[in-house]
Formats: C-alpha cells, sequence, structure tokens
C-alpha cells in the first residue's frame, strides 16, 4: 500500500510509533495488564531555524487527535523555555554543560508544552498522557507519547504525590505502571536519537524493562520516608533476601520499611548494632524471628529490631510500607490495602487480585449468560474464600459439572447435589483435587482428580495444578468450563482468559471506512482492523481483504511510502460471545 505523510517529519515515523505501541503492550502484558486501552502517537514542533512546511505535526494523522489541541504549541513553548529554572542556573567549571544547557532547555520546554495541551483532552476522555522528552529529527522536535485509561489506575492505585522541602529532589516513580511507561518513553527518546529512527527494530528487551522499572520504582519507599535517594537497590536485595533457606526452610515473614523513629512504630527488641540490609543472609537469618504479630524493623539501609504497629495506624500518609514474604523467591510490598508490587522469582508484576472480581464477573456473563445475579454472586464469593485460604485449591464451574463427576468417580468423591457455600467450601476443600460445580453453584464433586491431554496454553513455567486445569477446562467442544485455580504461592489464575468483548457495530464501521477509503484516508480504519483482527468472521474477512486489494491498486504519487497489511483470515476461537450486540 502506498500513503502520503501530509504531516511529515521523517520517513519511517509510522514505523516507529508502531514499534513503540509493540512494545509497550508487550511490557504492560508482562506486568500483568492485558487488554489494556492505550494508544501512542507522536507530536512534533518544527525548530525554529527549519523551513519545513507545518509548524506542528501528529502521527498518525488522520485519527482521533485533532491538531486544533496543540494550536498555540509553538507560542507556549517560548513561554516555556523564558520560564525554564535552568535559564538562571551557571556552571562554573563544566563547559560541555554550559553549551548544552540551552538545547536541553528547548528540549524540556516542547515536551513539558505537549503536556500542558493534552490536559483537558485527557480530562474528556478519562486518559492520563505519559509524555517523553523531546528530541530534534530532521527539523522536528519530536515527543512520544503514550495515553493510558485512567481505568488502570483505579484498579491498581498511585502512591500520593508529597510535598518536598527539598524541590529538586524527584517525586520517584507512583507505582509499576507509571514506572515502566517512563522508561519505555525514555527509551523512546533514545532511539530518536539515532539515524533514521523506525527504520530497524526496537530490539527492546520486555524482562529487562520490567526489572528496571521495579528497581526504579522501589526507589520510592527511600524518598517518601526520608526524602532522599537511597544507596540500596531494595528490589534486588529484596529478591536475594527471598531466594535464601535458612536451615532448609523458605523465606516466610514480614519487614515493617519506615523511619525506625516513626511515632507508630512499637519496638520489641531492637537491635545494638543494626544489621544492614545488603546483609542478604545476616537479613534472612533474623527474619526467622518475624512472625503474624512481629516484624522487623527497617528503613531501607539498616535492621533495626523487631516489633510492630500501633493498631489504629493510618497508612494514609503512605510513610510505611510492608514487606511480606510469601514463600520461596516470592514477595510483596505494599502499603495499607494497596499491593504495590509482587515478585516472584526475579519476575516483578501488578498484584493479580486487583481486577480480578470484574474479570471473573465478565467471564461468568459471558460463557454462562442464564444464571443470575445472585448466582453469580455466589460463584465470586466461592472464589474470594479460595484465595483467602493459606493453600493451592481448585474450582471448575462446568455445564457438564454432574455427568463429568460420574466419568470420573473414580478419581475422587461425588457428592449429592448441594448449593455450595463458602463455610462449606473452606472445607472441603482440605483434600487433594478439584471441587466442581454447575453455573448456578451447585456442587456435584470433591476432590476430584482431573484428566485431559497436553495443550499448547500449558507451561512448564507453572506448576502440575494450574497445568491440569489448563487440561480440563480447553478441549471442551460445546461444552463450557472455567478454572478457578490458586497456587500454594498465591497466584489466582481464571482459566480460560476471554479476550475483551467488541461492539459489532464498532466492526462494521470501520469496515464501511475501509471500503470508502481513499489513499488519503484509508490509514484509521486499516489500523483498527489490523489490532482487532481476532474479531472478524469470514464474511467480514472477505469484505476487507477486497477493500485492502482495491486500496492497494489505486494509482499513487511518487514518492509515497509502501505499507503492506497482513490479509485477514477468520480465528477458529472467535464466537458470539465477544461481540457486545
Amino acid at each position: 500500500m502506498r500513503k502520503t505523510i501530509k504531516y511529515f517529519m521523517w520517513g519511517y515515523q509510522e514505523h516507529f510509533r508502531f514499534s513503540l505501541k509493540y512494545d509497550t503492550e508487550k511490557v504492560l502484558e508482562k506486568i500483568g495488564l492485558y487488554d489494556v486501552d492505550f494508544e501512542v502517537l507522536l507530536v512534533g514542533a518544527l525548530a525554529s531555524n527549519s523551513e519545513n512546511n507545518y509548524p506542528i505535526c501528529i502521527e498518525p494523522e488522520d485519527e482521533k487527535w485533532d491538531l486544533k489541541i496543540f494550536s498555540g504549541l509553538i507560542e507556549d513553548i517560548g513561554i516555556e523555555i523564558e520560564n525554564h529554572p535552568l535559564k538562571n542556573m551557571f556552571y562554573s567549571n563544566d563547559e560541555q554543560a554550559t553549551r548544552d544547557k540551552p538545547e536541553n532547555i528547548r528540549r524540556e520546554s516542547v515536551s513539558i508544552a505537549v503536556k500542558k495541551a493534552l490536559l483537558q483532552y485527557d480530562e474528556d476522555n478519562d486518559l492520563e498522557s505519559y509524555v517523553g522528552l523531546s528530541t530534534l529529527v530532521e527539523g522536528y522536535y519530536v515527543v512520544p507519547i503514550i495515553q493510558i485509561t485512567k481505568e488502570v489506575f483505579r484498579k491498581h492505585p498511585k502512591l500520593d504525590k508529597k510535598t518536598l522541602r527539598n524541590r529538586n529532589l524527584s517525586q520517584g516513580s507512583s507505582n509499576l505502571v507509571d514506572a515502566v511507561l517512563k522508561i519505555l518513553l525514555s527509551n523512546a527518546s533514545k532511539l530518536l536519537k539515532t539515524e533514521n529512527p523506525g527504520r530497524g527494530l526496537s530490539n527492546i528487551k520486555v524482562r529487562e524493562v520490567v526489572r528496571s522499572a521495579a528497581d526504579s520504582f522501589l526507589y520510592t519507599p527511600s524518598i517518601a520516608i526520608y526524602e532522599k535517594y537511597s544507596f540500596t537497590n531494595l528490589f534486588e536485595t529484596l529478591n536475594l533476601i527471598s531466594s535464601l533457606f535458612y536451615e532448609g526452610v523458605h523465606s516466610l515473614g514480614k519487614i515493617i520499611i519506615s523511619n525506625p523513629e516513626h511515632a507508630s512504630i512499637v519496638f520489641s527488641l531492637e537491635f545494638q548494632d543494626p544489621v544492614p540490609i545488603s546483609k542478604t543472609r545476616w537479613v534472612r537469618k533474623v527474619l526467622e524471628m518475624s512472625s503474624e504479630k512481629f516484624s522487623l524493623i527497617a528503613d531501607n539501609e539498616f535492621i533495626y529490631g523487631l516489633g510492630s504497629l500501633i493498631a489504629d495506624y493510618d497508612f494514609s500518609d503512605q510513610n510505611i510500607f510492608i514487606v511480606e514474604f510469601l514463600d520461596h523467591y516470592y514477595w510483596q510490598i505494599s502499603c495499607g490495602d494497596i499491593i504495590l508490587l509482587q515478585s516472584h522469582y526475579n519476575e516483578p508484576r501488578l498484584y493479580a487480585g486487583n481486577g480480578q472480581e470484574e474479570l471473573l464477573f465478565d467471564n461468568l456473563n459471558r460463557l454462562y449468560p442464564y444464571t443470575t445475579h445472585t448466582e453469580k454472586q455466589n460463584i465470586l464469593n466461592l472464589v474470594l474464600t479460595l484465595t483467602n485460604l493459606n493453600r493451592g485449591s481448585m474450582l471448575v464451574i462446568a455445564e457438564d459439572a454432574e455427568s463429568e463427576v460420574k466419568r470420573l468417580a473414580k478419581l475422587g468423591t461425588p457428592i449429592k447435589p448441594i448449593l455450595l457455600t463458602p463455610d462449606l467450601l473452606e472445607q472441603v476443600s482440605g483434600i487433594d483435587g478439584t471441587v466442581i460445580i454447575d453455573p448456578k453453584g451447585i456442587c456435584f464433586g470433591i476432590g476430584i482428580i482431573l484428566d485431559g491431554d497436553a495443550m499448547p496454553e500449558c507451561t512448564p513455567s507453572r506448576g502440575s495444578r494450574y497445568n491440569s486445569g489448563v487440561r480440563y477446562v480447553y478441549p471442551t467442544e460445546n461444552k463450557k468450563r472455567l478454572a478457578v485455580i490458586v497456587s500454594d504461592d498465591k497466584t489466582v489464575d481464571i482459566v480460560p482468559r476471554l479476550r475483551s468483548m467488541i461492539r459489532l457495530s464498532e466492526i462494521e464501521h470501520n469496515i464501511s471506512l475501509l471500503e470508502h477509503a481513499t489513499l488519503e484516508d484509508f490509514n484509521q480504519p486499516r489500523n483498527w482492523i489490523d489490532d482487532n483482527r481476532f474479531y472478524f468472521n469470514e464474511e467480514q474477512c472477505i469484505r476487507v481483504n477486497a477493500a485492502l486489494d482495491k486500496i492497494e491498486n489505486l494509482k499513487s504519487e511518487v514518492g509515497r511510502i509502501r505499507f503492506i497489511t497482513q490479509r485477514l483470515s477468520p480465528n477458529k476461537d472467535m464466537n458470539i460471545s465477544y461481540l457486545k450486540d
């Protein structure tokens, strides 16, 4: 396909944006965010000494962002430059810093002005725009932007911004999502400095980005506690502690991270000489003294003793953090009710429980639309009961529950049908095997050992309970089944994980736009269709492919950039349960 870029900054601007969007999706999935609404765009502000045609450019140019959002941006950049705090900064012994100062001021001022220009758009669309540092690319100061729905931060709350006495001290990252988006944009700004950015692959290493984000985020507690940077890499240190055994026993226990002089800290005993938190084997040894009642008391550098918090402590000041060691190489850090981060075998993630209720309700509605709200609420209560137990377990909801329990009778304990209650579930889940209920919550069997063949969805990185649930649930043919798997390490999985629902009218609207598109306006429906190709049935695929063929065969001017879109074919897993109307 050929496309004329009206708001042209450089030849690979669309490739660059696609690459950043792909990287963002993979990183968000790595920390546990699936099917999140986010967008990536680039805004370019004309350099003062350039003769390019347009003062402001945007990529993509024919989608939802109107250039009117950035009307007056050039003037706003000038104001930001005049008011920039570095204007009055002088480097007496650093000639290079003095030479770089004007360009650094301009780059920061462009980003600040773009961020301010997007504030009203963000407010109107329930979004938060993360704005990277602008970089000069062929006559334009290009700003990479990631816009993400604020719903993410309602499910995974940020720490509050504090009023710091030292105005030059960074606030740090407010949560793990905040940290990964900042690192992605920092990487994007660096790539914009390379020759022909977007021409090659970004070669981003997803795990490294996520771990770097966790490293960065866990400097935030020290800033909150002492308003200073820590010399301790807390993420790395906690991972090392959680990996160690003491006399054959893996790490279990709690650490309260705070200023030890905080009024809400009550010491039961204090060490004569504080234990350096960097001495991980020593810390692992003293961790053995902690319990449900008593925790180690620490700041970002030392362990000071054993103690607890006063009963009525209010975490709203966000000056105290709790680290819990849950299992071997598995820990989490929280502030009050907010679980900020979990790490399992050095893989940082968001707390899986946030949003699980909504996901479960969505799956129940789509798989079993004939059940009542009361029946679904009872199943939710059953799942919450399982997650609060201190052991691994599994609950299977199956349309064919009765016949399946009869088939598997020799591999478990069939029971007379009964409405399962949370109290009863707590008792019967103590034995090995799975509890099987139907979509109305009627239990037919307990302690059932599931069967099933290996499936592509199985993974050697997960335990036998998880893979057993996957093998049983996926090959269901016409019988709908759902498994809630609580692993020994308290990880909660809902299998299968259904894709987000989409409106049929939205599919038809974008097909129609593509069918009537020209070389000037095909890009928006083409991109939307490419991002959502899973949802198209056979007839819709035929229409889309015909429209793509027509556009590809249109005559074009010399100099147009050619992009190839893979043709659509129906996905065997797509069905009407993924459609809203």
